[in-house]
């Protein structure tokens, strides 16, 4: 098999630079077989080369090679060096590949000092195939092997490695292409239809044009979401005219132009993806179980599927016949192992459709059902996310920074208003719930907890990033600052309320109205809680225990979000119990503060229809902060307007306003004077 030479410009170094994680492929003898890798069964269905030193002219290294189980390896985690080699290799440019001797670290579980490096037998060959097609979709390929004789002990199968979408390796060089070898079958399995009537205003995703990448949701009946996974083009066009959009071009391959269209004005482009699917373990049927895994739902199975077939940019339909990689339990075997009777069909919607137009497809057998390798549909659907969208939704970002900054900014103008309208008529203090001022308290604080480190902790990867001109990282310090102002000086509102209620007269009459209130408010938040967190659990009932912790944290941040949206009712239950008819709230600050708090509801329900659903990018308006939808928007809105008009009418009427008259009646003498005369002159004019 031809391999990709290297240029001067592009050295092994720059390939193997920093930490590289290759999905391990063994022969079908290691199935029955415990040498498998230098360490044993357990262990080996990843090996990762990391780069230690490089020589001056960059075509030697030295490499520190370490077999897992796992592909993640956090930025700062420390290699286990009781299943590692420290290996040498050179570039060979004669037949372009890189050899590698390997050595075993001995001694390496008891201390650095004391270890050693010995048996030197292991070998490893790495090389950058020059043809892609779709039984080999990997652009890094190579072999581990032992020099050992077979019945001498140490001694292991040759195993290959390659890398795959989810295990890096995006580096494209000189020469690479792809050929197109299930053409035929395509032709059998995705009849060429009759151009449908469609709209001159429809007007799909051009295949150069980057946007035919997704994310998917495996989707299986009532039983809801069982799946997810990625499908990310890999080669578009022919020979002639060839790109690949998953992988990062050197200087000496980026295409000359990105504006041909070669096959694509005829309506018709070939075109070869991968996918990587995570399925649950105990939703694996047929053919997909070939070994009869358990069928614990904890676990998950990943399935790596390359498809290759004909894209019509006419309806935005595709259609392609797949390989499977073939498994058995944690062993991926070798690309001669496949499944190739499988058929995708995948539709996309126009790129002037709505933004929360989805994409469907399915993934099915096209074996008979008594094959042992047939296994049922798979449907799908994935979110679409073009690039025009995506720059709409950079825009959105940034002009989200800065509502939520403006927001915060008038929070702390409605508290002030407050503060003054507080110090000003003192014996209104008294009067204000204080269980409303620490619900609102702690709305600006659990945001400055959660987020503390950003103000203060400096990240090399969290650097300052720019995006569209703006410096967002620097905008979010801003909105912190902002909030911190807004807490301060809600913690000041609660002392000065705190203090009045303290020293006046009536202060035991007052607390008990508080006590009250509190009999009245906690009850109905926790019953309120209840139900919204058995609402959720309902949703998500397919989920693994794995996932209850994040549910359980995401459910108490929307519900205290919706706390936060019905921050009068304190103070409406408060006025009822005292019959109160004082102005103890500022027009300023319970229509200011209920406009806060309303005004990102009425922004989602716009949104929803204006712009790309991408819930990690929302900042205004967060999803994870409060309870979003149409719905919810709609009766948020209404509850806040309704709170606030109880509010008003409480505050000229009586606290008692809206219960029948002979319960108003029944606490008139109930009423308490103000401590200061100067409060009369103002129920209706603040």
């Amino acid at each position: 098999m031809s391999s990709l030479r290297l240029s001067q410009t592009r050295t092994i170094c720059d390939m193997l630079g920093g930490s590289n994680a290759f999905k391990l492929e063994y022969t079908g003898s290691c199935n029955f077989s415990k040498s498998c890798n230098p360490f044993g069964d357990g262990i080996g269905s990843v090996v990762s080369l990391r780069m230690i030193q490089c020589s001056n002219d960059r075509q030697s290294l030295r490499l520190l090679i370490e077999f897992r189980n796992d592909s993640y390896q956090g930025y700062y985690s420390s290699p286990n060096l009781n299943t590692s080699l420290i290996g040498e290799g050179s570039w060979d440019a004669k037949s372009n590949r890189l050899c590698i001797i390997a050595c075993r670290i001995y001694d390496a579980w008891s201390s650095l000092e004391k270890s050693h490096v010995g048996d030197c037998t292991t070998r490893l060959s790495l090389r950058f195939p020059a043809i892609l097609s779709i039984r080999n979709t990997s652009t890094i390929v190579g072999e581990i092997w032992s020099e050992k004789p077979r019945n001498e002990g140490g001694f292991f199968d040759r195993v290959e490695f390659r890398n795959t979408g989810r295990y890096g390796g995006r580096i494209q060089l000189q020469g690479l292409k792809y050929v197109y070898t299930e053409m035929a079958e395509v032709k059998k399995s995705c009849p060429k239809k009759n151009p449908k009537t469609k709209s001159s205003r429809e007007h799909y995703p051009d295949g150069y044009s980057g946007n035919l990448g997704f994310r998917m949701s495996i989707i299986k009946g009532s039983k809801g979401r069982i799946g997810w996974g990625s499908s990310d083009p890999l080669a578009v066009g022919d020979q002639q005219d060839q790109r690949f959009p998953s992988l990062i071009p050197s200087s000496s391959s980026k295409p000359k132009s990105s504006g041909v269209e070669s096959n694509s004005s005829s309506g018709l482009l070939n075109i070869s993806y991968k996918m990587s699917i995570m399925l649950r373990s105990s939703e694996l049927d047929g053919g997909l179980n070939t070994v009869n895994e358990s069928s614990n739902e904890y676990l998950k199975t990943e399935i790596r599927i390359s498809a290759e077939g004909v894209y019509d940019i006419a309806t935005g339909s595709l259609c392609m016949v797949g390989c499977r990689h073939l498994r058995s339990g944690d062993k991926t075997f070798s690309s001669h192992s496949m499944d190739c009777k499988i058929l995708v069909k995948i539709n996309f919607p126009p790129l002037n459709s709505d933004r929360r137009s989805k994409i469907k497809g399915s993934i099915e057998s096209t074996r008979e059902e008594i094959d042992p390798l047939s296994f049922k549909p798979l449907p799908f659907s994935g979110r679409a996310y073009y690039r025009s969208w995506v720059t709409e939704s950079i825009w959105r970002m940034d002009f989200e920074m800065d509502m939520l900054v403006i927001s915060n900014s008038l929070a702390i103008i409605f508290v002030a208003f407050q503060i003054l309208h507080v110090r000003k008529h003192r014996g209104i203090g008294p009067f204000v719930s204080l269980l409303m001022l620490v619900i609102l308290a702690l709305g600006h604080l659990i945001p400055l907890v959660l987020n503390l480190e950003a103000m203060f902790i400096q990240d090399s990867k969290r650097s300052v990033l720019i995006r569209g001109g703006r410096r967002l990282e620097m905008n979010k310090v801003i909105i912190r600052v902002v909030t911190m102002v807004a807490f301060l000086l809600q913690v000041r509102l609660l002392m000065l309320s705190w203090t009045a209620r303290c020293s006046t007269e009536k202060k035991k009459t007052l607390w008990i109205a508080e006590k009250r209130g509190l009999y009245v408010c906690v009850p109905v938040y926790v019953i309120g809680a209840i139900i919204a967190f058995s609402v959720k659990s309902r949703q998500n009932v397919h989920l693994t225990w794995y996932y209850i912790d994040e549910i359980i944290l995401g459910s108490s941040r929307a519900y205290a979000g919706l706390v936060l949206d019905a921050f009068l009712f304190p103070q409406i239950i408060f006025n009822m119990f005292q019959n109160l008819r004082e102005p103890a709230l500022s027009h300023f600050f319970y229509i200011g503060i209920t406009l806060v708090r309303l005004v990102p509801h009425g922004y989602d329900l716009y949104r929803a229809n204006n712009y790309a659903d991408i819930d990690d990018s929302y900042i205004y308006g967060d999803h994870g902060a409060d309870y979003y939808s149409t719905a919810w928007d709609f009766i948020i809105i209404v509850l806040g307007i309704f709170f606030a008009v109880i509010i008003h009418y409480q505050q000229r009427l009586g606290g008692r306003y809206f219960l029948p008259k002979r319960f108003q009646e029944s606490v008139i003498d109930e009423e308490f004077p103000v401590d200061s005369e100067e409060q009369l002159p103002l129920r209706y004019n603040t």
